[in-house]
């Protein structure tokens, strides 16, 4: 409910690389943009293509184009030393995209891109990405050879190379207790940190947006650029009925900040937080969904944990 738009305006989303090895779940047509190639064969495109091992520099990636990619591939270019990503870990990558048609460079972290994550799970990847994921270690540089849907629908063969930088714990915040000013309803946590308004708003809300800090945390502060990691319960001013929780969903939830993914409320009122914070945002219509939609006309009230902030290379 919270997204403002589900991609971005650029050719890929930033969390949208999985679909590189789960598209072949989507139905997309592997002929769509690949062509003959002369390095690597259409169901081992990988093979055709020389990729840098050094982790501390952006990968250098050597293909003739177009790379055939008749079949998704991905394979460990550098494995890490860390824990090994498991069923349900929300991953933090760096990641670049190259156009396997043309070579071209679309996005990278090391040119000013955002981070990106995601859940692994096999219903939220497809099977064979979470059977390739469940693999990989921390640490570790992966490539993928899949396709994606761009803005206009057309589906591009492309090229992922990723650097698996961490899993995202603890998920639930942790810091020392804020002030919150008293003015809005408690906030009763349940044993796995999911929280629960002790009451339902009461009087008249507020015309802009009010941040209340429950948890001051102690992790790296937020920024505009940073791709963040939250869980979140979402309630109507009007009579304190839940519309949306990642919490019981059982997962955390993604977007970069300030890239007019979410609604303005979010984007504006979610930076300068350290990692580990819980907040409250009492949020009106006009920062909100406006008129539009289920929750349109709503002020809406929102408990948000920031359990990461990946930012954007230095």
């Amino acid at each position: 409910m919270i997204r403002r738009r589900t991609l971005l305006s650029t050719a890929l989303a930033a969390t949208a690389a999985i679909g590189l090895a789960a598209c072949t779940d989507d139905g997309s047509d592997p002929e769509a943009t690949s062509g003959a190639s002369d390095g690597g064969g259409g169901g081992d495109p990988l093979s055709g293509v020389s990729i840098g091992d050094d982790l501390a520099a952006e990968p250098t990636i050597e293909f003739t184009p177009p790379l055939a990619i008749d079949a998704a591939q991905a394979e460990i270019v550098v494995p890490g030393d860390g824990d090994v990503i498991a069923e349900g870990d929300t991953v933090i990558w760096r990641s670049m995209y190259i156009d396997a048609g043309t070579g071209e460079t679309l996005q990278s972290w090391w040119q000013g891109a955002p981070a990106g994550g995601v859940q692994v799970t096999a219903e939220g990847v497809g099977e064979e990405a979470f059977s390739f994921f469940t693999t990989v270690p921390v640490g570790s540089r992966f490539a993928m050879a899949g396709w994606q849907q761009d803005t206009g629908g057309q589906a591009r063969s492309l090229l992922q190379v990723a650097d698996v930088d961490r899993i995202v714990s603890p998920l639930r915040a942790e810091g020392a207790a804020g002030s919150p000013s008293g003015t809005y309803p408690s906030v009763t946590l349940a044993e796995d940190g999911s929280p629960t308004l002790d009451a339902a708003p009461e009087g008249d809300a507020p015309g802009s947006t009010v941040r209340e800090e429950l948890v001051v945390g102690t992790g790296d502060t937020t920024r505009e650029g940073d791709y963040l990691t939250m869980h979140y319960t979402g309630w109507k001013w009007s009579d304190g009925s839940i519309f949306d929780s990642s919490w019981e969903r059982g997962a955390p939830f993604g977007f970069v900040q300030g890239a007019s993914q979410v609604i303005p409320g979010w984007d504006e009122n979610l930076l300068d937080l350290p990692v580990g914070s819980q907040v409250m945002l009492v949020i009106p219509p006009e920062e909100a969904y406006g008129d539009q939609g289920d929750l349109a006309g709503e002020t809406l009230v929102f408990v948000i944990d920031v359990l990461d902030a990946a930012h954007t290379a230095d």
